[in-house]
């Protein structure tokens, strides 16, 4: 939780940054169509300088893409996404988007809910009656992180606050080689033997255990697989062509990053993880275009309706670092809207997303290259951003 936090922070700064600025950029509102077309132009070029110059800033290789009120301000990148193809990073090209893939499955469920065919008070003895703790959490704790289920992927002290280190537990029954599921039912039964945390409901305390569970709700609800589910209700209607699973990644048309450790170790590797370990909470991969696609989709209420929008960007429970958390969602008020973002981190791919509805403002940075500088870039080029548009 710490490293989610001090990438949250960083990003607060950007927000805090949008609100001072945030009143310049329209004065320009009544200009004629050939000076405002003239305007975009020097937009844009000033949109390019601000990342090429932070880029090289921090030696950041990656992606970059912009976008304010429906028009592309930028869409590029620095490095190789694949050096063996000789693919530059860019806008087109697909990243593992790790958490991001939350935000997704929480969709799903509300489109469930939607159709009547889930309640957010649904208990989790519902779907799994084995559990001991089932009769008390529901599915909104699982969505709003208020679970209480401890993560699989971080270590907590005696009174259940998370303590330094991430990395994955060692669980038995999750090995390398195993199938998807396999690991899926070895995580699932660790989760159900842990005690919890704290009581359902009483604070925040992120956990991909509960996404987890999430993505198997959704796969008992609707009788069909996850990533079936996302394909057919979300990706195939928005035409989110280069979205799809790191567990089964089937389009061979699209161009696909390959994650590489530091460039300083000079050692190079595959991103893969373990199979399933990631289901519901982080396996998702697609290109920043196709983000964009789903963000506007999404707060415009093109996927889910507008009342279940609003259940998703409510601000339930406070993460303690100046944001609330939602479904999926990091929510923070600013004087000049509310800012929704998350962040997404796995052992060599970083992502951030950031999205102000006012100015439908977008901006995604990801890299291949497990660089922590990813966060220092975001907050670099969001700061500036705002005194161009």
């Amino acid at each position: 939780m710490k490293r989610i936090i001090s990438i949250i922070l960083a990003l607060m700064m950007s927000v805090m940054i949008f609100s001072a600025c945030g009143e310049s950029g329209s004065e320009s509102t009544q200009e004629s169509v050939t000076e405002t077309a003239a305007v975009d132009t020097d937009v844009k070029a000033k949109a390019t300088e601000i990342f090429e110059e932070s880029f090289q800033s921090y030696g950041f290789k990656g992606a970059g893409y912009l976008v304010s009120n429906g028009e592309e301000l930028y869409a590029g990148g620095t490095g190789k996404a694949d050096k063996d193809k000789d693919i530059d990073n860019s806008a087109d090209v697909v990243y593992h988007v790790a958490s991001v893939t939350k935000q997704f499955t929480a969709v799903a469920i509300l489109k469930l809910c939607e159709e009547n065919k889930l309640s957010l008070d649904d208990t989790l003895s519902k779907y799994f009656a084995g559990y001991k703790e089932g009769a008390d959490i529901t599915i909104h704790n699982l969505l709003s992180m208020q679970s209480g289920i401890p993560d699989f992927t971080r270590f907590y002290d005696e009174d259940g606050n998370e303590t330094d280190g991430q990395t994955l537990i060692m669980i038995d029954g999750v090995e390398a080689d195993n199938s998807a599921q396999e690991n899926r039912d070895a995580i699932r039964t660790w989760i159900f033997s842990q005690k919890l945390l704290f009581e359902q409901g009483d604070r925040y305390s992120y956990s991909n255990a509960n996404y987890f569970l999430l993505g198997e709700i959704i796969e008992k609800v609707s009788n069909k697989t996850y990533f079936d589910y996302l394909k057919t209700n979300f990706f195939e209607p928005l035409e989110m062509t280069t979205a799809g699973f790191d567990e089964n990644y089937d389009n061979s048309s699209a161009s696909v990053a390959q994650g590489y450790r530091d460039s300083v170790t000079g050692s190079v590797g595959k991103l893969y993880g373990y199979p399933g370990v990631s289901f519901g909470s982080g396996d998702l991969m697609a290109s920043p275009k196709d983000l964009y696609k789903w963000t506007v989709a999404l707060h415009g209420g093109k996927v889910i309706s507008g009342e279940m929008v609003q259940k998703m960007t409510e601000k339930y429970v406070e993460c303690g670092d100046g944001t609330s958390y939602g479904y999926g969602l990091m929510i923070m008020d600013t004087p000049v809207g509310t800012v929704y973002m998350h962040s997404g981190a796995t052992p060599r791919f970083f992502c951030h997303v950031i999205y102000l509805p006012q100015k439908e403002l977008f901006l995604s940075v990801m890299s291949n290259y497990a660089s922590e500088t990813t966060s220092a870039v975001t907050k670099d080029i969001s700061s500036k951003v705002m005194d161009i548009i």
